[in-house]
């Protein structure tokens, strides 16, 4: 049976009431998400992938934050001329915009989230990755069935989460979504059953793999867009849409 890969990061604080980051001022979200990739499109993503590394001679994981701030490994496009690093990023988000992905996150605005009062409502509270996988997962989950496809879920690692995001995807197989039936009735729910005949396996995986990198990029994008209409890789991915079925975005 046909599959998609569902390659997740994620962005931000995940603990609801932690105080703000003054840095974060006006962008203060947490995230997760990525990239959906049909199983024979996979190749296909990780070559583009690679050679546009090749071709500017990266060796260094890619990261959004990184690349944008010219920080650690990626200082050197700080260095280069100003028309050597435009020429960089209007190649990295024509990559961005050809690969045959499907962009998907769910971002939560803090201080939104606890403007709503959901602090209150919920004294035994989920942390805000909980929420936020049980809804990424839920939308892929109906793309893939939609397409009549498996869903495979692929993770970067980190030691601190690794089981617990294996168990909130073993959660939504066996029980599905935990959310009040009554405020999440409007959104058409996936019932347990449906999440258990679409959902296939998880795993996790260093940041040095090929497609979460991708994700990472996606997922910055998303998440940043909401608080910045006019952020410039968004947009380029955006508007690729216009030619052709790839890369769409849901966020």
């Amino acid at each position: 049976m046909a599959y998609y890969n569902y390659y997740i990061d994620e962005t931000g604080n995940r603990n609801p009431d932690q105080k703000p980051d003054l840095h974060r001022e006006h962008r203060d979200w947490f995230g997760i998400g990525g990239i959906m990739v049909k199983s024979e499109d996979i190749q296909e993503c990780k070559d583009k992938r690679q050679e546009f590394a090749d071709k500017w001679n990266v060796t260094a994981p890619f990261h959004m934050t990184d690349m944008l701030s010219n920080h650690k490994k990626f200082a050197w496009l700080g260095r280069i001329p100003e028309e050597r690093r435009h020429k960089f990023w209007g190649e990295y988000k024509t990559l961005l915009a050809t690969v045959p992905v499907i962009g998907l996150s769910c971002i939560i605005d803090r201080p939104g989230y606890v403007a709503r009062g959901y602090l209150q409502d919920n004294p035994d509270r989920w942390l805000l990755c909980r929420s936020a996988f049980d809804i990424s997962v839920e939308r892929a989950a109906k793309i893939a069935r939609k397409d009549g496809c498996k869903l495979n879920v692929i993770f970067e690692q980190d030691a601190g989460i690794n089981q617990i995001i294996v168990g909130y995807f073993a959660s939504l197989k066996a029980n599905g979504l935990g959310f009040n039936e009554e405020r999440s009735d409007k959104y058409g729910p996936l019932t347990q059953a449906e999440f258990a005949e679409t959902l296939s396996g998880i795993e996790y995986k260093p940041k040095s793999n090929s497609m979460l990198q991708v994700a990472d990029s996606y997922l910055y994008a998303m998440a940043r867009h909401p608080y910045d209409k006019k952020f410039d890789v968004y947009c380029r991915i955006r508007d690729s849409r216009k030619t052709g079925e790839y890369p769409k975005l849901c966020v």
